[in-house]
C-alpha cells in the first residue's frame, strides 16, 4: 500500500499534487468541467411480460438461485421472481454515496426502505429487533450470529460488494430464522474486475483508516482480497452532545477473501475466508455522582472510567454449486464460524458508580450446513433443501458486587466475587420445499412449506407455509400479495441462564423471571406495487401487517453492555414503505419513506430487564410501542456526475424513538445531512486517482438518539457531530 501511494506522489510535484487533490474539493464547485456523456442503461426494475412461459421459467430459475440486480439506481425498487421485495444496490451506487467505499455497511443499508439506524449503528429492518436479519453471501447463508450486537463492528464492509440486495416481505420457503430481512451479497469477481487499489481515509475524530483490495484471475481461479485497519474516536454513539466523545477510541482490523474455481463448465467451488477484531472503549459522562462506597479506594472522576468491549470474529465458508443439466441446479455449503464478545470493566470506577464490575466473555463456535436443489418441470420451478447448524455457546462472568440488606441498600463496602459460567450446544434444523409456478405470462404463484426446529437454550419447532402471487397487468406494472408464517430463533450468544440467581442478594440483583428465551412465531401479510413510470422513473409501494407471538427483543441484565434476548407475549407490527428512484444521464435521485409501528404486550421471559417499579405490571395490561424505529423515517439522496467531478448529498430524518417508563415518552426528531465532493484525475504510470472530501452531519445538528439513563448503555446516545474526512484512492 505504501509503495502505491509513493508512486503517485513521485509522479507529481508538490505544487501539482495540491492542485489535483483539492481542485475538486476546496474550489471544485467554482471550476467548470465537461458534462458527462452517458447512455441510459436499461432500467433493472422494469417488469416485462415474457414472450413465452419457458422464457419466464428460465428467468425465474436464475432469480431463485441468486438475486442479482446490476443497475445504476441507488436502491431498487423491484421484485424477485418469487414476489418478495428486492431493494438493490451495486458497488457503483456505494461509490456514489458521500463517503463511498468508506461508508459503513449499516449506513449503506440505512439508505434502503424499511431500514432504521439506532444507537451504536444498530440496524433495524421493518421495526424488528436489531439481530433479526441474516446475511447471504454468494448464495450461502452465513451463521446466524454473524450479526453481532452492535453489528457495525463487522467483517462485512462495502469494499467487497459487487452487488447487494435487501430481500423482505413474503420470502420463499428457502429462508427462515431471522425474518426481518435477508441481505444478499454478491462479492467481486477477480476475472470480471481484476486489479487493485489502496485508500487512505483520514480526518477529524482521530480517523485514520488505510485499506487495500486486490482481485485477479489465473486460469479457472478467480480471487479477491481486502484488508482494512481503522482507528478513531467514534467506537460507540457518544454519551455527550459535544463534538468529541469522552473515552470512545476504537482500533479495528478486517480482512475478507474469496476464491472461486471452475471445476468444469457447469461446476464451481467457492471459498470465503474472513476475520475481524476490534478493541473498543466505552464512552463516559463527566461529573456523575458516586453511588456506592468502596473500601480503601479513592473516588475517580466518572470521565476517567476505563472500560472496554472487544470483539473477535472468524469465518470460513466452502460451497460447491453446479448445473448438471439446463433444468437442474444445486448448491451445498459448509460454514465454520467463531465469534466472541468480551467486556473488560474498570473495577474501581464501576463499583463506585454502578455497584457491579463484571468481566464477561460470551463465545459462540458454529458449524453449519446448507443444501439447496432446484429443478424446472414444465411451468414449475421446484426447490428443496435443508439447513443444519450446531451453535456451541459459552458464557463466562466474573463479577465484583456489594452485599445488600433486606431493603436493597449496600450493607458492606467490601465487594464479593461471583462466578457465573454457562454452556449449551444449540442445534437448529430446517427442511423445505418450494414451487414457483408460472401460471401464465401475467401470473406467477410461489408456494412453499418449511419445518424448523431448535434444541438447546430455546427448544421449539413448527411448520411454516408461504404463498405469494405476482400479477403483471401491463409492461410497467407489477402487483404482489402474499402471506407466510415464520419461525424465529433468539440470538444465542447473549443468553446467560444463571445470571439472576447468581446475583441474588447483591447490588447486581434484578427482578425475578424466566431466563431462557422462547422461539418466536409470526404470521405476516404483505402486498404492494412496483410501477415503472418512465424509463428514468420507478416508484414502489409496499404494505405489511404482522401478528407476533413471543416476539424477541434484546436487553441487558445488570450493567454489562452485552445484550440478551427476551420475549414479549404477543403483539402486532405494521408498516408501509415507498421508494422512488430517478436516473437520467449524470443525475441520480432517490427517496424512501417508511411508516410503521411495533406494539407488544406482556413480558414472557427476561423480566429482569425491567427494573422500573410497576413497569412489568403496566406492560402486562397495556400495549406499548417498542423503541426500535421511529414512526416516520425518510431518506433521500442526490448524485450528479460532472466528470471529472462528482457531487453527492444524502439526508436521514426520523421523528424520534420512544423512551421513559414503558416507552411512553417521545424523543426529539433526528435529521442529518451528509455531503461529498470527488475529483478524479489520470496520472501517467499510475492510473486513475480518486480523491473524495466527505462532510458528515454538514449542518452540525445535535441529534439525541436516546436520553440519559445512567452509565454504560444506560447513558445518553447522540449522533455524530460535524466531521470532515478525506479519502485518497490509488490504483495498482
Amino acid at each position: 500500500m505504501v509503495s502505491a501511494f509513493a508512486s503517485a506522489y513521485r509522479a507529481l510535484s508538490n505544487r501539482q499534487l495540491l492542485k489535483y487533490l483539492w481542485a475538486g474539493t476546496a474550489i471544485g464547485l467554482m471550476l467548470p468541467g465537461p458534462a458527462r456523456a452517458q447512455t441510459d442503461s436499461q432500467n433493472p426494475t422494469q417488469q416485462a411480460s415474457p414472450s413465452t412461459a419457458s422464457e419466464s421459467v428460465a428467468a425465474a430459475r436464475a432469480k431463485v438461485e441468486s438475486v442479482t440486480v446490476t443497475g445504476t439506481l441507488i436502491s431498487g425498487p423491484t421484485l424477485s421472481a418469487t414476489g418478495n421485495n428486492d431493494y438493490s444496490i451495486t458497488n457503483e451506487n456505494i461509490l456514489n454515496l458521500p463517503a463511498g467505499n468508506e461508508t459503513s455497511m449499516t449506513d449503506v443499508l440505512s439508505q434502503m426502505p424499511g431500514v432504521g439506524i439506532d444507537q451504536n449503528q444498530q440496524v433495524h429492518i421493518r421495526d424488528t429487533q436489531g439481530s433479526q436479519f441474516q446475511y447471504e453471501i454468494n448464495g450461502a447463508l452465513i451463521p446466524l450470529d454473524i450479526n453481532t450486537n452492535p453489528p457495525f463492528i463487522s467483517m462485512i464492509n462495502p469494499l467487497m460488494v459487487k452487488g447487494m440486495d435487501l430481500l423482505d416481505g413474503i420470502l420463499p420457503a428457502q429462508y427462515s430464522y431471522l425474518m426481518g430481512g435477508v441481505v444478499n451479497i454478491q462479492t467481486k469477481d477477480g476475472c470480471e474486475q481484476p486489479g487493485g487499489s489502496a485508500t487512505l481515509y483520514a480526518g477529524q475524530r482521530g480517523m485514520v483508516q488505510p485499506s487495500m483490495q486486490y482481485a485477479g484471475c489465473s486460469g479457472n481461479l478467480s480471487y479477491y482480497s481486502s484488508v482494512l485497519y481503522s482507528q478513531n474516536n467514534m467506537a460507540f454513539s457518544s454519551a455527550t452532545p459535544e463534538p468529541n466523545a469522552i473515552h470512545d477510541q476504537t482500533n479495528q482490523s478486517q480482512t475478507f477473501n474469496t476464491f472461486s474455481y471452475a471445476l468444469d463448465t457447469s461446476t464451481k467451488l467457492n471459498l470465503i475466508v474472513a476475520a475481524t477484531g476490534s478493541n473498543n472503549q466505552l464512552p463516559n459522562v463527566a461529573n456523575l455522582a458516586p453511588q456506592f462506597t468502596l473500601a480503601n479506594a479513592t473516588t475517580i472522576p466518572s470521565a476517567d472510567i476505563n472500560s472496554y468491549l472487544n470483539f473477535r470474529d472468524y469465518l470460513g465458508v466452502i460451497s460447491l454449486s453446479g448445473s448438471p443439466t439446463p433444468l437442474l441446479s444445486y448448491q451445498v455449503s459448509y460454514a465454520i464460524h467463531s465469534i466472541s464478545e468480551q467486556y473488560l470493566p474498570d473495577d474501581v470506577g464501576e463499583l463506585i458508580y454502578q455497584g457491579v464490575a463484571s468481566q464477561t466473555t460470551h463465545k459462540d463456535f458454529d458449524n453449519t450446513f446448507q443444501g439447496d436443489l432446484t429443478y424446472i418441470l414444465g411451468q414449475h420451478t421446484i426447490g428443496t433443501g435443508l439447513y443444519f447448524g450446531a451453535y456451541d455457546v459459552t458464557s463466562n462472568a466474573n463479577s465484583l458486587v456489594f452485599p445488600v440488606d433486606a431493603s436493597g441498600a449496600q450493607s458492606s463496602d467490601v465487594p464479593v466475587n461471583l462466578v457465573n459460567d454457562t454452556h449449551a450446544m444449540n442445534l437448529i434444523t430446517g427442511v423445505y420445499v418450494n414451487d414457483l409456478w408460472q401460471i401464465s405470462p401475467e401470473f406467477r404463484l410461489n408456494v412453499g412449506l418449511r419445518w424448523d426446529g431448535e434444541i438447546g437454550y430455546s427448544p421449539g419447532s413448527q411448520f411454516d407455509p408461504t404463498i405469494n402471487l405476482t400479477y403483471i397487468p401491463t409492461r410497467g406494472t407489477t402487483l404482489h400479495v402474499g402471506a407466510a408464517r415464520y419461525f424465529q430463533v433468539p440470538s444465542l450468544e447473549g443468553i446467560s441462564p444463571g445470571a439472576p440467581a447468581a446475583y441474588a442478594g447483591t447490588t447486581g440483583e434484578g427482578p425475578p423471571g424466566v431466563t431462557n428465551p422462547l422461539t418466536e412465531d409470526d404470521w405476516e401479510w404483505d402486498g404492494g406495487i412496483v410501477q415503472v413510470v418512465t424509463p428514468e422513473l420507478t416508484i414502489s409501494e409496499d404494505n405489511f401487517f404482522e401478528i407476533t407471538r413471543h416476539y424477541l427483543d434484546a436487553g441487558q441484565f445488570g450493567v454489562v453492555p452485552i445484550f440478551a434476548p427476551f420475549n414479549y407475549n404477543h403483539g402486532q407490527i405494521w408498516g408501509s414503505e415507498m421508494a422512488i428512484n430517478y436516473k437520467s444521464g449524470s443525475l441520480s435521485v432517490y427517496a424512501n419513506i417508511t411508516l410503521g409501528r411495533n406494539i407488544e404486550t406482556g413480558v414472557a421471559t427476561g423480566q429482569y430487564n425491567f427494573s422500573e417499579p410497576g413497569e412489568l405490571e403496566y406492560i402486562d395490561t397495556h400495549y406499548i410501542v417498542l423503541d426500535h424505529q421511529a414512526l416516520l423515517g425518510i431518506t433521500t439522496g442526490v448524485t450528479y456526475d460532472w466528470k471529472p467531478y462528482k457531487f453527492s448529498v444524502d439526508t436521514t430524518y426520523n421523528d424520534g424513538l420512544r423512551t421513559g417508563f414503558a416507552n411512553l415518552e417521545p424523543t426529539p426528531n433526528v435529521f442529518q445531512v451528509n455531503a461529498g465532493i470527488e475529483r478524479t484525475f489520470q496520472i501517467d504510470g499510475v492510473g486513475l486517482i480518486r480523491d473524495r472530501l466527505t462532510v458528515l452531519n454538514a449542518l452540525d445538528r445535535i441529534n439525541l438518539i436516546r436520553p440519559f439513563g445512567g452509565l454504560g448503555v444506560f447513558q445518553s446516545a447522540y449522533g455524530p457531530r460535524l466531521s470532515i474526512f478525506d479519502a485518497l484512492t490509488v490504483p495498482f
